[in-house]
């Protein structure tokens, strides 16, 4: 963990009392000298003492930007009248006093105003973290700090080029999650850290990042952070998936082979920031299940399968395919390789029209059968009818016929009869 300081200290003419500075070894400290409007354009310088002698460490005409010189940087403000100082690396060697300075001109008499700095130096491994994340995707990075800071502020922030940058993110009092654009940050104090979580990842974002407590108005600690983002990822880092209700689903999330035997996680996103962990893998070829989801890690083929039995539409939502990368010690951090975006669809819609055209159809045919039968039948009964009178007309007639040939037949007898 780097740790890096900051002390506000004020420029004096004869020197006056010594102020007291302390760093550790492999971090580094930001001075803060203030000085008299008056002296804006004056050159200002940082030197070490030895001796009778100041050698400088670095001497600045410029205004209002960072000037680089080794491990040496130093910043002159001129709207707020301060002069900042940065020693990174810091060895015990750099152990000593140093004056932080001004330039002035008094008739034809050179002299200078300074503040003279007595800097400790502890050992310690305080050697910057490094971070591995992919573009496209997003990581949450934990910053530790000790009991004794978690009422204190903290913040977030990139270092540009060694330098400090002075637009921050910053935690709220209140515990809740603070977001600037692509950034958000969240004090867990109940666990001694707060994350900071960076979401849509591009290659830009590389450098270094400092998570900042401030301390006191005078000082604030730092760990120094190297974030190296890559186009690491060859395959898919986000897929869509629409599944039916009462269906099952399975993923498989690729991950790098440098992850291999870190810890992975599926997660639900809840909001802009917080991811709800669903499931933890730990071990290589086991399947772990919770409720319907169950999660198995194929270390050898770098896959972890997500599987998902009798979704519901509650299941819909983002979720996503992590690592954990030494999570439980200071220097933890989280990377998300694959982002699964899940709608849960009630009956099928193509299967609904499909039915309701079968039913239309099947309802066509039936009105059709009905109304063929009913003619059909209609048709029969007026043919028997009509049959029917064909047969009454038809025995009357021959009836008739028949009667009209008897009284016919009568009349030869009556022409036989003779009076």
């Amino acid at each position: 963990m780097k740790i890096l300081l900051i002390f506000t200290l004020c420029l004096i003419s004869d020197g006056g009392a010594s102020k007291q500075v302390t760093g550790y070894s492999g971090g580094g400290v930001l001075i803060k000298c203030k000085y008299d409007t008056e002296y804006r354009q004056n050159t200002k310088y940082f030197c070490k003492v030895s001796g009778l002698k100041c050698p400088y460490l670095i001497k600045v005409e410029a205004k209002n930007e960072w000037v680089n010189s080794g491990r040496f940087s130093l910043f002159d403000d001129t709207k707020s009248a301060e002069v900042w100082v940065m020693i990174r690396e810091l060895t015990v060697q750099d152990f000593g006093s140093y004056k932080c300075g001004i330039d002035v001109l008094w008739g034809t008499v050179h002299t200078s105003m300074y503040t003279q700095v007595e800097l400790k130096v502890k050992k310690g491994a305080r050697v910057p973290r490094h971070v591995t994340a992919y573009a496209g995707t997003r990581s949450n990075i934990k910053c530790r700090y000790e009991n004794q800071y978690k009422n204190k502020p903290k913040s977030f922030y990139k270092i540009e080029t060694d330098q400090w940058r002075f637009n921050q993110i910053r935690t709220k009092l209140n515990s809740e999650w603070s977001h600037d654009g692509r950034f958000s940050i969240h004090d867990n104090r109940s666990a001694g850290f707060f994350s900071v979580f960076i979401r849509e990842l591009i290659t830009e974002d590389t450098g270094s990042y400092a998570c900042a407590v401030t301390v006191s108005d005078e000082a604030e600690i730092y760990t120094v952070v190297k974030l190296n983002v890559t186009e690491g990822l060859s395959y898919e880092k986000s897929i869509t998936e629409t599944v039916y209700v009462g269906k099952d689903l399975t993923v498989n999330c690729n991950y790098p082979e440098s992850h291999r035997d870190d810890n992975k996680f599926l997660c639900k996103r809840i909001a802009t920031a917080a991811c709800s962990y669903t499931l933890t893998v730990k071990e290589n070829g086991r399947n772990v299940q919770k409720g319907p989801f169950s999660l198995y890690d194929d270390r050898e083929k770098h896959i972890v399968t997500v599987s998902l039995r009798k979704v519901t539409e509650q299941d819909s939502g983002e979720y996503w395919c992590g690592a954990e990368v030494n999570w439980k010690s200071d220097h933890g951090y989280k990377v998300y390789f694959k982002q699964i975006n899940l709608e849960v669809t009630g009956f099928p819609f193509v299967v609904m029209v499909i039915v309701l055209v079968i039913s239309l159809l099947l309802l066509g045919l039936i009105s059709f059968i009905g109304v063929t039968l009913y003619k059909r039948h209609r048709r029969q009964g007026q043919e028997t009818t009509e049959q029917s009178n064909i047969e009454v007309e038809n025995e009357e007639e021959v009836f008739y016929e028949s009667a009209n040939t008897n009284v016919y037949q009568l009349d030869p007898i009556y022409e036989n009869l003779t009076f």
